[in-house]
């Protein structure tokens, strides 16, 4: 699996970056219609990551994810 770096909107909530609620990739722009699931991942190194599988407005899916660490998201590919 590849990565890579996307640009997101985000609802912040109790807490930064908490959803996504659009996003740019490869140069068009995606409104998240439904999040179908999220989970928090922590690595053997200690890193976390929130991970969301999303429905854009057009039926599109997409997984996607927020390192916390270095504060991005990114398309998983």
């Amino acid at each position: 699996m590849t990565r890579a770096p996307i640009k997101v909107s985000s609802y912040s909530g109790y807490k930064a970056d908490e959803r996504p609620t659009r996003f740019t990739y490869k140069g068009k722009i995606y409104n998240v219609k439904e999040i179908l699931s999220s989970s928090l991942e922590q690595s053997t190194s200690g890193e976390l990551r929130r991970r969301f599988t999303i429905k854009t407005d057009d039926g599109l899916l997409f997984n996607i994810h927020y390192d916390e660490r270095d504060k991005l998201w990114f398309m998983e590919e």
